[in-house]
């Protein structure tokens, strides 16, 4: 493990994310210039990296058990932190349990775990790099809709006309979250790599591996830039 290239690491995150910080303070990139690269970012960037890595990624090489161990620790504390949030927050609130749940176990697996990993294991073990195209789904579709569904339980509960229509909204508030989960790029394009994995045997065609390549090569600049620009009037 080579720490000094995590700084550099650290460094080059931490530069980036600032300089899309100032792009937008000075108003270099206006919200709607902002907007465009978060659609670039997760709709067109992320995809293409993850269906990339999951259709080249080597299953019969990947340690189950550890992500199974990841999956028991982020479910723990996700547990734990919603068992605190019930004994002191007064009065009982289950959508602070969701949400707070969601921060502690949600993390940027892509933008900023990748060079981090990449620089502290990449030459020693890069089959670790590969972990992070599994691990970020955990949340997505086991932690974060249990989370949302708590949101809205609370919400239901909150309103006080408890009729009909007030049953229906919750039910489909319910199915507005697992249609969300479906339908995350995360999620999505996670399974269609796998399929993709099968039926390509591993190897992208060349063409398409070309045209995922470039996409997915642009992520990282752009996602860290962007996360600079989301945090615009959020830093008190």
């Amino acid at each position: 493990v080579s720490f000094d290239h995590l700084y550099r690491a650290i460094i080059q995150c931490f530069v980036i994310m600032l300089s899309g910080y100032v792009a937008g303070r000075v108003g270099l990139v206006t919200p709607t210039q902002s907007a465009g690269i978060g659609t670039f970012v997760s709709k067109f960037c992320l995809p293409a990296l993850l269906f990339k890595n999951m259709c080249e990624l080597n299953f019969s090489q990947v340690n189950w058990m550890f992500l199974v161990g990841i999956l028991i620790a982020k479910t723990s504390m996700f547990i734990l932190v919603g068992l605190v949030t019930l004994l002191v927050k007064r009065p009982l609130n289950l959508g602070y349990v969701g949400i707070f749940g969601i921060f502690a176990t949600q993390s940027n697996d892509f933008a900023l775990g990748y060079p981090i990993v990449q620089a502290l294991y990449g030459k020693t073990r890069p089959e670790f790099l590969e972990y992070l195209y599994l691990i970020a789904p955990i949340s997505l579709v086991l932690l974060n809709p249990v989370g949302f569904i708590l949101m809205e339980i609370h919400k239901h509960h909150s309103v006080n006309d408890d009729s009909k229509k007030s049953d229906r909204s919750f039910k489909m508030a319910v199915i507005h979250v697992l249609k969300g989960v479906i339908l995350n790029p995360i999620v999505f394009m996670t399974v269609i790599g796998v399929i993709g994995n099968f039926i390509f045997s591993g190897t992208v065609p060349i063409i398409i591996d070309d045209i995922l390549t470039v996409l997915g090569d642009a992520y990282n600049a752009s996602a860290l830039f962007y996360l600079g620009l989301s945090m615009v009037g959020k830093i008190r």
